[in-house]
């Protein structure tokens, strides 16, 4: 978490929680000596992150938190709005029926949170936040990878992983990177990714690089994609319009989602 985003109020808030388990609001506005709408918005963000969960009248500590939840602790307060509405502009795309292959990162977690409503739907996923995300909601038929489990991006890679993307063909893969230029096509950090990101666009009718406008400008060392392989590139409004303009003159579609005001 960010110093501003978890600062002394809101720590010293969660330092009460951890002693006693829970809280009360009119126990936390004296003891943080606040007003009783400040930690109301205190209480309501630090839910937001995950971190507690509200009760009437109070809060409790959030305890066991899955792995995905705390892994991801930190990245998915990262451009968190921009990602909610690239995953709700993507859920728009998704018919019932349809097989879809996610990757590995918070925007695929963002956009599998949004599918939830969208089944009947086959899911391929390399990543452990999607299976964990919808392998409960019914009318979804959940596929992992498998292969080797890397806990510092919760997915799976190496060639067992590659080797069970080649026995599907998924209609829609959203994909995901860490840099992304005009002209040339989208990369990432590390080769893994790149490979299976590689082979899930292999069995895809249609590929959409979902990347949040932070990414534009970045470099990373390895290719996930060239552009004359990505069908659309859904992206949110932080896109700089020069940016646009520049990537006017590739095949690929692009969609700028909104937030709902906007739309």
């Amino acid at each position: 978490m960010t110093h501003e985003f978890l600062n002394s109020r809101r720590t010293q808030l969660l330092d009460i929680l951890r002693e006693n388990g829970h809280t009360d609001v009119s126990t936390l506005v004296k003891s943080l000596e606040s007003s009783e709408a400040t930690v109301r918005r205190d209480l309501a963000k630090l839910e937001a992150a995950g971190l507690l969960t509200r009760t009437f009248g109070g809060a409790v500590l959030k305890e066991n938190q899955s792995l995905v939840a705390r892994t991801f602790e930190q990245k998915r307060e990262r451009m968190r709005q921009a990602k909610e509405h690239i995953a709700a502009r993507a859920a728009e795309m998704v018919e019932p029926g349809m097989t879809i292959a996610l990757d590995s990162g918070t925007t695929a977690w963002r956009i599998a949170t949004a599918l939830k409503n969208s089944g009947p739907l086959t899911i391929l996923s390399s990543a452990l936040a999607p299976v964990e995300e919808l392998g409960p909601v019914a009318g979804m038929e959940v596929h992992s990878t498998g292969g080797r489990f890397r806990l510092e991006n919760l997915d799976f890679v190496g060639p067992r992983a590659i080797a069970m993307c080649a026995g599907f063909h998924v209609d829609l893969a959203f994909l995901g990177a860490d840099a992304f230029a005009p002209g040339t096509g989208a990369f990432t950090t590390d080769e893994w990714s790149a490979a299976i990101a590689d082979a899930l666009a292999r069995i895809a009718e249609r590929v959409v690089l979902v990347v949040d406008s932070s990414k534009f400008g970045n470099t990373a060392r390895f290719r996930v994609l060239s552009v004359d392989r990505i069908a659309t590139v859904l992206t949110d409004s932080g896109i700089l319009r020069e940016m646009q303009a520049a990537m006017a003159a590739d095949p690929y579609d692009l969609i700028v989602a909104a937030p709902a005001r906007e739309l």
